[in-house]
């Protein structure tokens, strides 16, 4: 089985995929795989910095994801470049992934947020929407991450709306009490197969 996990920023989606996960399942996560296709891609890199700035790249080359964020997700217009760039050979990456998974008859589950935003939804036997009230949302990220309520604001508009997620969901789980709840949850749906 392949299960997608998706959901907004700061709802707890890895939490849950790595709780399935330790159930003996692959994890396969989608902003890993997105860093190494960027950073294993010296002419995506180059595009990205003419795009974005040459100073989104350090003296060695390497990547400052922080900078770029702020960067692509400062308007609309910049998160379409941004997506245009990356977003084919992610997607096709991930692909590639899974294809892999299932010819080798593994159960895997893939945290990945934009799961409906790429219309990706049918590389998946089940989508787990993550949901959680937008101030807790808020709450974790400026706690876990330590950013601003304008950076979690242009994130939170980036994607589809949560109530969206929730209903192009087979299974949605509210994701409002502590960890200890999540993990649980995630438990169970290690036990699918």
């Amino acid at each position: 089985m392949i299960l997608g996990i998706t959901g907004c920023p700061g709802s707890g989606k890895s939490v849950l995929a790595k709780a399935v996960a330790s159930r003996g399942w692959v994890l396969v996560d989608a902003d890993i795989v997105g860093r190494d296709v960027v950073e294993q891609d010296k002419e995506m890199l180059d595009e990205l910095a003419r795009i974005f700035g040459a100073d989104i790249l350090g003296p060695e080359g390497k990547l400052d994801r922080r900078l770029l964020a702020r960067r692509a997700f400062s308007t609309p217009e910049e998160t379409r470049k941004l997506n245009g760039v990356v977003h084919p050979a992610l997607m096709g990456k991930i692909a590639g992934i899974i294809g892999k998974l299932r010819s080798e008859g593994r159960n895997a589950v893939v945290d990945c947020a934009l799961i409906y935003e790429w219309n990706i939804e049918r590389l998946f036997d089940r989508v787990v929407c993550v949901r959680a009230d937008e101030k807790l949302r808020k709450r974790r990220l400026m706690e876990r991450d330590g950013r601003s309520e304008e950076e979690i604001e242009r994130m939170f508009s980036a994607q589809l709306p949560e109530s969206v997620k929730v209903r192009k969901a087979d299974i949605v789980f509210s994701n409002n009490l502590d960890i200890e709840s999540i993990t649980s949850y995630g438990f169970m749906l290690g036990e699918l197969s």
